[in-house]
């Protein structure tokens, strides 16, 4: 395996033997403040109607709306330099919009849906009436249906939504509080890494490398003047309108680049008919950004991608009863995929752990001291900031009747596995990071069992947290430490990042909660890609743990320490082999279902990228490099078209994405 190149970091591009740091007057940081927040209810409605455009590392809205300001930055160069944003100033305009769309997704599509669920279908459900209404906090949840018949109905405008506020303040605002001091901890834990991360180990940031080639001299960089950069952007900019038009007249030509085929198609016998769904899927903008992912990792994921399908294949030859991982309804068993991924996220946690030990030695002394860096927070102030944060969290859930202890272990196993994704994503770059149903809930099932937890504890748990136990395509921390790395790279005052993005997230959030109340009230609820309802998967979940009381599982308890030390056993090869081609990271992304939609594109990325570096060496990766990049930017300004003719007209477009517009989620 030939030449695991790293993407190619912002500060080492050819433009930066130019650049100078940023030195920006108070007043401009605060006029591009100003803008992005104006901007900020647009890009929160994008992300909360189109959420096909926002499940992945690099989301299409902050993107697409920082390309717009580059572009009318360029027209102030030309006619008033005066007025045209500097570098640093677009990477804050981005990073507002990145945290806010961040905000305005996943956790959102959770939350705001729990606030109206319960007392929704409490009529229909008994185990709502009887296991769920008793126990819910009235400043998170409504628990009276009458309150809520207009936004069942829908039909009703923005005006009207506006004067009926009143009664929605409290859950928005105890919900921005319990959303805040969990990001508030991811913040401060990567305030306090981000040293190590970005100049110590020089993390790649792969995510981040088309914004900021966008951004870079204020719009001036040569990433403009590229011809293979324009190359990728006009091809695939035309097959992606030729395919959006016929999505609208289907009688027109089309070229097909998502879903191609289903591998299970050709196996419909037993035993490998128990690969399940295998697509096809090309998904050229996913496989652009497989180019910056290093070749191990790319042969990593295709290899543990087939050790999964491989793995369902051997049981189901055994004659084993399997399920492809634990689900809303938490119920492990064979291949137990999902403790796999724990076992192997966790393992992820304790080597960056270890390859920071002595970085972490400085970091307590810091501490211990009180000592401060300019331009930068204390690392006291920051390790207090997280201190207070987890108490703050501990109090919520003795508020609504949990154990603090169960709260803070509860966060703390959140937070083990949000670092090893944040740390994967800077590292690696994986397009995607979709977990489907990971989060402490599997854990505590699986390690203490649920015979010892009372009918209420487990109802605050799951109602409470399900945000955390989701998919975590949109878990904030990775970009909260994408938004550091950009800032660095810009000379961008990291003290104004952390507030910036402190700042966004608490608007971010409130806005959220009034774009989709408003959506609710306009359409219905329920009748939309993020009203569909989906606090009701914690019915299922609450029903599962009360009905079918278990104890801790060995086996399961067994999987999760054998995916530990597969990922032990990879990183003590490859710190002695250094050609080793097998990554843990592969393994971590490869034991859930996310890699399935476009593992034939990054087998495609990896082949082409192989023989580029081989016969071409690094000329030729550098034009592979902007061709990528123009791919991603071509797709993105035509996915933009035709989301927002979706959001204008109310139907149906061509998507560039894994899921249709239809299917929302």
């Amino acid at each position: 395996m030939n030449l695991p190149l790293p993407a190619r970091q912002p500060e080492q591009s050819a433009a930066d033997a130019s650049r100078t740091p940023n030195r920006i007057s108070g007043w401009r940081y605060f006029r591009v403040i100003v803008l992005a927040l104006l901007i900020a209810p647009f890009c929160t409605y994008w992300a909360s109607d189109q959420i096909v455009d926002r499940i992945f590392s690099l989301m299409v809205p902050p993107v697409m709306i920082t390309f717009a300001l580059v572009l009318v930055n360029k027209l102030l160069q030309k006619y008033a330099p005066k007025l045209a944003f500097l570098e640093g100033e677009l990477v804050v305009f981005y990073i507002i919009q990145t945290v806010i769309c961040v905000m305005s997704s996943e956790w959102m599509d959770m939350i705001n849906n729990y606030i109206v669920t319960y007392a929704i279908r409490a009529q229909s459900d008994p185990t709502v009436q009887n296991h769920i209404l008793p126990y819910l906090s009235k400043y998170l949840f409504f628990t009276n249906e009458k309150q809520l018949r207009d936004i069942q109905m829908g039909g009703y405008s923005l005006e009207y939504t506006l004067q009926h506020l009143g009664m929605w303040w409290r859950p928005i605002l105890s919900w921005t509080f319990i959303v805040f001091l969990v990001c508030f901890s991811m913040l401060c834990i990567n305030s306090l890494m981000r040293d190590q991360w970005t100049r110590r180990e020089k993390l790649a940031f792969p995510i981040i490398q088309l914004p900021m080639a966008m951004m870079e001299g204020g719009g001036r960089s040569p990433f403009w003047r590229n011809r293979y950069m324009w190359g990728g952007f006009i091809v695939m900019a035309i097959l992606d309108m030729l395919n959006g038009f016929h999505y609208l007249y289907p009688s027109l030509p089309w070229i097909n680049l998502r879903f191609i085929g289903d591998m299970s198609q050709w196996l419909p016998n037993p035993p490998w008919n128990a690969i399940g769904w295998t697509p096809i899927g090309l998904f050229p903008f996913i496989s652009a950004l497989g180019v910056f992912m290093p070749t191990d990792l790319l042969f990593s994921c295709i290899f543990f991608f087939f050790f999964r399908k491989m793995e369902l294949v051997t049981i189901a030859a055994f004659g084993v009863q399997q399920g492809e991982g634990g689900g809303g309804g938490l119920v492990p068993g064979p291949p137990y995929l999902s403790e796999q991924s724990w076992g192997a996220f966790i393992g992820l946690f304790l080597s960056a752990l270890f390859v920071s030990r002595g970085y972490l030695k400085e970091v307590w002394e810091e501490i211990v001291k009180g000592t401060r860096r300019k331009g930068e927070l204390s690392h006291r102030f920051i390790f207090v900031g997280l201190l207070l944060s987890m108490i703050g969290l501990g109090w919520v859930g003795v508020s609504i009747g949990l154990p603090f202890l169960l709260v803070l272990g509860y966060l703390c196993l959140y937070l083990v596995f949000a670092i090893a994704v944040t740390r994967l994503r800077a590292q690696l770059g994986a397009p995607t990071h979709e977990m489907a149903f990971m989060g402490p809930n599997q854990m505590i099932v699986d390690f203490a069992g649920t015979q010892n937890l009372s009918e209420a504890t487990i109802t605050h748990v799951v109602t409470t947290f399900y945000f955390m136990n989701r998919i975590h395509r949109d878990d904030p921390m990775p970009s909260q430490l994408e938004s550091m790395k950009m800032g660095e790279t810009s000379g961008v005052n990291q003290m104004l990042i952390f507030f910036v993005i402190v700042g966004a997230t608490i608007i971010g959030t409130i806005l959220a909660h009034i774009t989709r109340i408003y959506l609710n009230y306009h359409l219905g609820y329920g009748t939309w890609g993020g009203g569909a309802g989906f606090g009701t998967g914690t019915v299922g979940t609450i029903s599962s743990l009360l009905n079918n009381r278990r104890p801790a599982n060995p086996v399961a308890i067994s999987a999760v320490l054998a995916g530990l030390l597969v990922v032990i056993a990879l990183d003590f090869i490859r710190f002695r082999y250094s050609g080793f081609p097998l990554h843990p990271a592969g393994y971590a992304l490869a034991m859930n279902f996310g890699l399935d939609y476009y593992w034939t594109g990054l087998l495609a990325v990896l082949i082409i990228k192989v023989f580029v570096t081989h016969y071409y060496g690094l000329k030729g990766y550098d034009k592979m490099r902007n061709v990528a990049l123009g791919v991603i930017l071509g797709e993105f300004v035509v996915e933009t078209i035709w989301a927002v003719m979706a959001m204008y007209t109310g139907h149906s477009t061509y998507s560039i994405s894994i899921n249709d517009r239809l299917w929302g989620l």
